[in-house]
């Protein structure tokens, strides 16, 4: 394929690419840490996100694509969180049921921020992950001269 200007197309493919590839890691790299170093307990999945018009809770998961699941679960402090999933749940066969009991990890002075630790979090991530190396390769090739 033959463009007017490759740099441009390049250059815009490998800063999306690392931006895609790098918010999706540090994703992934949260799951690895919160499970060692920070707080975890149980939560229950209480509903599941739809994104049209911000994050809301609704019960019924009837498409055929995953959805992030909303979870509930009291701090140590007995303080009741209730959050969703920020992973991508791409795949169907990974979703999680209603009322399924599930482990979150959470800074102990920030419990907003927890994060479901569970190997049905994984593909998502590591597809997008995948997706922003291939990013970054196509553009790395506009960018090199043949």
């Amino acid at each position: 394929m033959r463009t007017n200007n490759p740099f441009i197309i390049g250059l815009t493919l490998v800063i999306s690419g690392i931006g895609i590839f790098g918010f999706w890691s540090v994703a992934l790299y949260k799951i690895i840490n919160y499970s060692v170093t920070e707080t975890t307990t149980q939560a229950k999945v209480i509903g599941y996100k739809v994104s049209s018009n911000g994050a809301r809770m609704v019960k019924s998961n009837k498409t055929l694509s995953g959805r992030s699941p909303f979870f509930e679960f009291k701090t140590t402090t007995n303080e009741t969180i209730k959050s969703y999933s920020k992973s991508p749940q791409l795949f169907m066969l990974f979703n999680y049921e209603l009322n399924e009991e599930v482990t979150v990890a959470y800074p102990i002075n920030n419990p907003q921020k927890a994060i479901l630790i569970s190997w049905k979090e994984i593909p998502g991530l590591i597809l997008m992950i995948a997706f922003g190396l291939i990013i970054i390769i196509v553009g790395k090739s506009y960018l090199v001269k043949k």
